[in-house]
């Protein structure tokens, strides 16, 4: 195991007793450590996120309660804000705006706020919706501003549906035609999940990609800014002729969710 590895391991282990004996002054301590040790937000979210899937385990097999995954999860939510904060940069013209919801009956949005955060650190505008359905927000969405990117998200499989139907919505709504739509989540591990769906033109999907992580996710928006800024004349550094784009390779692609 390497040393990287290995520290990320012990702050996993560090922030799990925290949470678990209801210490949020040492969670929080965890998390400043890691910034500390320069990790950046993304090794400090898969820490966290390690921590979620286990603190749910947990739940599952009774050795915890309800109270105490609750804590475990408001306690990260905070921290979450909180890393982003010491780590965000600023782009003085943002990267796109991005609208991120869950779907009606989706109660495990952790993943869904980090990606957010995620985002903000790459210079995007974000927005995220964590109740209700999306498609009930659309209509007064549609009347503001451009909408780059939604983000749905599923943990549950029964809930893989409500993203294909949030999706179409998207799909249906004029002002989006030119918006992109990426899902992930737990949910879309499972191979049915991820057929139901489909992504990409060449595949007739609903979205326009699936992403199993959160660096996945990233290198797909980052294709979208790119051709947002060439559409409205911002100068890129040119690919050489006859090459592929690095947002050509980024739509259409299909991940395997494994």
């Amino acid at each position: 195991m390497s040393r990287a590895h290995s520290a990320l391991d012990k702050h996993k282990s560090d922030y799990l007793h925290a949470v678990l004996n209801k210490d949020k002054g040492s969670a929080e301590e965890v998390v400043r450590e890691m910034i500390g040790e320069g990790l950046s937000l993304g090794e400090v979210y898969q820490v966290l996120g390690r921590v979620e899937v286990e603190v749910g385990s947990l739940w599952e097999k009774g050795s915890i309660t309800v109270s105490d995954e609750h804590y475990a999860t408001d306690v990260t939510i905070g921290c979450v804000s909180m890393a982003a904060d010491r780590l965000r940069t600023f782009r003085r013209q943002p990267a796109g705006f991005a609208y991120l919801s869950s779907v009606d009956g989706e109660f495990h949005v952790v993943g869904l706020q980090m990606l957010s955060e995620l985002l903000r650190t790459k210079g995007w505008d974000t927005e995220l919706r964590l109740s209700g359905t999306l498609q009930s927000a659309l209509k007064t969405l549609a009347a503001g501003r451009r909408v780059d990117l939604f983000c749905l998200s599923a943990t549950m499989p029964a809930n893989v549906p409500r993203v294909a139907e949030a999706a179409r919505a998207v799909r249906e709504t004029p002002a989006f035609k030119d918006a992109k739509i990426l899902a992930g989540g737990a949910a879309f591990e499972d191979k049915e999940a991820r057929e139901s769906i489909g992504a990409g033109s060449e595949q007739n999907g609903l979205v326009d990609y699936l992403a199993s992580n959160f660096s996945e996710a990233l290198e797909f928006a980052s294709s979208i800014s790119m051709d947002t800024e060439q559409a409205h004349g911002t100068p890129q550094q040119r690919e050489p002729a006859g090459s592929t784009t690095k947002a050509q390779r980024a739509r259409g692609r299909q991940v395997s969710l494994s």
